[in-house]
């Protein structure tokens, strides 16, 4: 294992990871697999072990085009997630332990999809707005304010700590529109009616070759 670069900025919102040559792309659980509906523990050790997931869960996620990722959905019952949103003009950021400290009484209802759902997406409504208590890496307190995109991720990935997919909050209009192909995705086929949601076509329009990732500026 070769570290090219190496520098940690402690203060503020910035911490840079070194790029390892072995960072590792993980397996990404789909479902039906049982581990996508177990609750995930705690972070108690902010140790070596815990930055090396970081990488890994980035490294995975850029793999797949995605813009979220919860440590659950690589089959690890730990409660991180990170999320990148930077070219949408949100955030990127590391959130371990995070934890639901506000939400908008208005909602908005729009497509959404899932790595763990491989190929479909579909209208869910989520708060407009939330606010979110989480630790960084170092296991320093910090809050965060997210809108529109932004407040959708954070909740969508802080269900799957829970053991939450969310095909399972569907209004039961829309679960019946997409529920032949949640069966085809459960037995490993590809939808019929395959989709993605928008925001995931412009993160690939914008990298067009994903994989690894390159240092990481991470900003919770």
């Amino acid at each position: 294992m070769k570290i090219i670069d190496l520098f940690l900025k402690k203060s503020g919102f910035f911490l840079f990871f070194p790029y390892i040559e072995n960072m590792a792309v993980l397996k990404i659980r789909t479902i039906p697999d049982p581990v996508l509906y177990k609750k995930s523990a705690p972070v108690t050790e902010f140790d070596k072990k815990l930055r090396d997931l970081v990488r890994d869960l980035f490294d995975t996620m850029y793999a797949e085009s995605g813009v979220g990722l919860a440590a659950v959905q690589v089959g690890i019952l730990t409660a991180v997630i990170v999320i990148d949103l930077e070219k949408m003009g949100h955030q990127k950021g590391v959130f371990v332990n995070p934890e639901l400290v506000e939400a908008s009484t208005e909602m908005v209802i729009q497509e959404e999809g899932c790595l763990s759902v491989p190929g479909l997406s579909a209208n869910l409504e989520r708060p407009r707005r939330v606010k979110v208590r989480f630790q960084d890496v170092f296991g320093n307190e910090k809050f965060l304010e997210g809108e529109n995109i932004m407040a959708r991720a954070l909740v969508h990935e802080m269900d799957h700590l829970k053991g939450e997919v969310f095909i399972d909050k569907l209004t039961p209009e829309v679960r019946h529109t997409v529920e032949e192909d949640i069966e085809r995705i459960k037995r490993g086929l590809t939808p019929r009616n395959s989709s993605e949601p928008e925001y995931r076509k412009k993160v690939r329009r914008r990298n067009p070759n994903p994989g690894r990732s390159t240092p990481q500026q991470v900003r919770p």
